[in-house]
């Protein structure tokens, strides 16, 4: 769920995401799945997907994510919640 999936890139707990937070995700993610997964060009590096996330979802352009923006960017693209389920466990 969005609220889980917000704690998980919350890295420092302090109720916001920053990029290099989710970036670290990502890439964490991007590493598990390798080359198991043909990714559209403009998502074929975490850095890519990072920036398409919030350039999606940073509706104030402060290069952080609250927890309502992030939930209401998760229902526009569920895959950013998604990808977590490989992550997590």
């Amino acid at each position: 769920d969005a609220l889980g999936a917000f704690k998980l890139y919350d890295l420092d707990n302090d109720g916001y995401i920053t990029r290099d937070e989710m970036l670290n995700i990502v890439d964490a993610i991007y590493q598990m799945v390798g080359n198991t997964v043909e990714l559209p060009e403009e998502e074929n590096t975490p850095e890519k997907r990072v920036d398409r996330i919030f350039a999606m979802m940073d509706k104030v352009r402060d290069q952080r994510h609250l927890r309502r923006e992030f939930q209401e960017g998760s229902k526009a693209d569920p895959s950013i919640v998604q990808a977590l389920s490989l992550y997590d466990g």
